[in-house]
């Protein structure tokens, strides 16, 4: 075990904003993950700012790197052993890391960065504890290699402290959540509508998820499968608290499937869902909504129907995952490790036609609209709402 006794974050997009904006990014980066250490057991580390890096002290660092990991603005987070910017101090540390770090007979390089006024350079950092971790472990059979070494030793001299790490956990990058507002997710629980969410997460979003209960028109497993995904998707949030908003939508499903052509069944049940998730995003002060849908993918999801849908929204629809296929929402999905959970078997909609519309008319569909008492179905949605602590 090396002496580990911080844990450093690194952070990229954040860097490149003017210096106001990369305040204030910061100042958020710092209580988002202050919450999820606390959320991980981690309560009373201390998270503060060294030049270019997020520093956490009097906490276990690796459990403190891996928890900061999933924090949305983070690039990476390393476990390390911190000591003064002396430049005999780095050397000292450099090597007693080296010593638990390398194994025998296992090559190794040093890669050092020099951020400030120091009167030495990243080279001399590098030939010197080069040298010295080569001289102490001679008798093991290490040597030098820069090209593919076996365990590189990374040292970083900032403003006031230096830091050596050998081990790096990469974080999702983006920006930190809530730094850009409140997005409402139509959230299935599928594979697409989670990756849609996590994905307007790591822009900075402050993503909330909404499921809509279409039982009895779909089974106990859809809804517990939903519950379960946005369980997993929680792991990335910063927040004390984190709910799932259900709304059960039965008795519209239920109208629908009475005054309904069957063939447009899925797109006015859709345009009905986009009003709740509209109507629900003013009532709590989000500015748009989420939704998992691919261009193509399935019938309501053709662009003929998707000008239908978006017809019926009052606020900006969002679809990160419009020009993506279904293998790399897939993929995402495997990364973010929701892809298990959304795959569980299922008894989906029981509604959804054999032949639905492709090019559904929007005269025809409003036409319909009229038979089902639109805004007294969606009141009463509205008026049922419930939320699940996650």
């Amino acid at each position: 075990m090396n002496s580990l006794n911080v844990a450093l974050v690194s952070y990229s997009e954040i860097a490149l904003k003017s210096p106001p904006v990369r305040r204030r990014m910061i100042n958020q980066l710092i209580t988002n993950i202050r919450n999820m250490l606390d959320r991980a057991g981690l309560a009373g580390a201390n998270v503060s700012k060294d030049q270019g890096r997020i520093v956490i002290r009097n906490t276990k660092p690796i459990k403190a790197a891996l928890t900061a990991s999933r924090a949305f603005g983070v690039a990476s987070t390393m476990p390390a052993t911190e000591t003064s910017v002396n430049l005999k101090d780095i050397v000292g540390a450099a090597t007693k890391f080296a010593v638990r770090a390398i194994k025998p007979n296992q090559t190794f390089a040093v890669d050092a960065r020099r951020v400030g006024e120091h009167p030495y350079t990243s080279r001399d950092i590098e030939v010197k504890a080069g040298a010295e971790v080569l001289n102490m472990l001679s008798n093991k059979g290490i040597s030098v290699n820069l090209e593919k070494p076996d365990k590189t030793i990374h040292i970083e001299a900032r403003s006031r402290k230096a830091y050596i790490y050998d081990q790096v956990y990469h974080g999702p990058g983006g920006l930190p959540f809530g730094s850009q507002g409140k997005l409402i997710s139509l959230f299935s629980g599928g594979i697409d509508s989670p990756v849609a969410s996590w994905l307007m997460m790591r822009r900075g979003a402050h993503v909330i998820p909404l499921f809509l209960d279409q039982r009895p028109f779909v089974g106990d497993d859809y809804c517990e499968r939903a519950v379960n995904v946005a369980k997993r998707l929680r792991e990335y949030v910063p927040m004390e608290e984190y709910p799932l908003y259900v709304i059960p939508i039965g008795a519209l499903m239920k109208a629908i499937a009475e005054k309904v052509p069957k063939k447009l069944t899925c797109i006015i049940c859709k345009r009905m869902m986009y009003r709740i998730a509209c109507s629900f995003a003013e009532l709590n002060g989000a500015q748009g909504v989420v939704t998992g849908e691919s261009l193509g993918q399935v019938a309501s999801q053709t662009l003929a129907n998707l000008k239908v849908l978006e017809e019926a929204a009052t606020i900006p629809i969002y679809r990160p995952l419009i020009g993506l296929n279904k293998h790399d929402s897939v993929n995402m999905a495997r990364k973010i490790g929701t892809y298990s959970l959304s795959t569980a078997p299922a008894h989906g909609c029981s509604v959804v036609p054999k032949k639905p519309a492709t090019m559904a008319r929007i005269d025809d569909v409003k036409e319909v609209e009229k038979e089902i008492l639109v805004e007294e179905l969606i009141s009463n949605c509205l008026g049922m709402f419930s939320k699940l602590n996650l």
